[in-house]
């Protein structure tokens, strides 16, 4: 019985980092379809779009950088 509980915890414990390369992804995905979006309204292919990238990189890691350490510091 305790092993199970210990499972679910561990479980639960990294199911906060399993989602955190996702959106790391997305960040990146989304700012570079904006990026070309932009690129198609303004014919400066290929600038915004990777600005886009650049900046969903970015952000996306700044968040990640955040949240592991907010997970880091909440289990010790």
């Amino acid at each position: 019985m305790e092993e199970k509980e210990n499972k679910a915890r561990a479980y639960r414990d990294y199911a906060s980092y399993l989602g955190l390369g996702i959106q790391l992804a997305l960040a990146v995905i989304v700012f570079y379809f904006i990026g070309k979006w932009a690129d198609g309204k303004f014919l400066t292919s290929p600038w915004f779009s990777l600005v886009g990238i650049m900046l969903g990189s970015i952000g996306g890691f700044i968040s990640f950088f955040r949240k592991v350490n907010e997970l880091v510091n909440k289990n010790q």
